[in-house]
């Protein structure tokens, strides 16, 4: 193996133990000593691959527009079937469910609302998501031949949102899955609807 592959092997190790960290203390409360210690390094060895924490959420950041790309690229090659759009849709709902995404969404939002850098960073993963589920919904209602309610852009935004506050709620343990109160985003039915119907 050479140095730079057990550099980017040991950056990865180290942005692993940092959202742990994160999750369990919380972006703030962590210090870059525990995250040091939860990675099994020294603390100069620490900072010489990330400067701070910010450069730790914007690695986060990277992190996860390397678990959107195979959505991505699903929601590009689905060609407008109906089917294929769902699957991706499902996929995107498992992600946002897990409970350690979910913990860590609260800790990234709270610092997106104070750090523009980070704001943009995820907003751009946010973005290029919403983009191709448009382009996605677009040649769906192409396909079958009819005009969508909403412009396509609304529309993945709408389903976008809804999926990730009931995951998020979901994950955080609010909503047991069970709940007979609780709205299922992704019910055939409603999912329909939101997708639009077909024609």
């Amino acid at each position: 193996m050479s140095r730079d592959e057990q550099n980017q092997q040991r950056a990865a190790h180290i942005l692993q133990a940092a959202l742990q960290c994160f999750v369990e203390r919380g972006f703030h409360q962590a210090s870059m000593r525990d995250i040091a210690q939860a990675a099994g390094v020294s603390l100069g060895n620490l900072y010489n691959h990330f400067p701070g924490k910010q450069a730790l959420i914007l690695a986060a950041a990277e992190l996860e527009q390397e678990a959107l790309q195979p959505l991505l690229l699903q929601l590009q090659e689905s060609e407008g079937r109906r089917e294929q759009v769902q699957a991706c849709l499902h996929a995107f709902d498992d992600l946002c469910r897990e409970p350690q995404w979910a913990v860590l969404s609260v800790e990234v939002l709270a610092e997106c609302a104070r750090n523009p850098a980070v704001a943009r960073a995820f907003a751009n993963n946010r973005t290029r998501l919403q983009q191709a589920l448009a382009d996605a919904l677009q040649a769906l209602a192409q396909r079958e031949r009819r005009r969508p309610a909403l412009p396509a852009t609304l529309q993945a935004q709408v389903l976008l949102d809804a999926i990730e506050s009931a995951a998020l709620r979901a994950g955080l343990g609010q909503m047991a899955e069970t709940n007979a109160g609780s709205v299922d985003v992704l019910d055939p039915a409603l999912l329909a609807a939101l997708m639009g119907a077909r024609g």
